[in-house]
């Protein structure tokens, strides 16, 4: 969020976020990451220049506190990632796989669907 703010970047950005940076600071999942996060993929566009290096940022920051966290790059808009999550194909196994390696019990929900 702090980059975002600094940086060029669109009018809604400021209608939601003000231009307090200690505000910016503490709505930042990076800045308020801290070893009590849980397990996260963090899916990111590869349309987008800054999305997937800060997703690996955020991945970086998370690894480093001992959680298990990856990045999963994908050749879709911000729109499509969300909407294609659930059919078939690659991009829904990969989270899945992520999701089931977490809990055995989880994995039995996925193969069973």
């Amino acid at each position: 969020m702090v980059k975002i703010m600094e940086a060029k970047h669109a009018h809604l950005y400021d209608l939601a976020f003000g231009n307090d940076p200690a505000y910016w600071r503490a709505a930042s999942p990076l800045h308020v990451l801290s070893e009590i996060v849980i397990p996260f993929l963090a899916v990111c566009s590869t349309r987008h220049t800054d999305s997937c290096p800060w997703a690996a940022e955020f991945v970086t920051k998370a690894e480093s506190f001992k959680v298990h966290a990856s990045a999963l790059e994908q050749n879709l808009s911000h729109k499509n990632i969300n909407l294609q999550l659930g059919l078939e194909g690659s991009y829904t196994n990969t989270v899945e796989s992520f999701m089931g390696g977490l809990d055995a019990s989880v994995m039995r929900m996925l193969t069973n669907h």
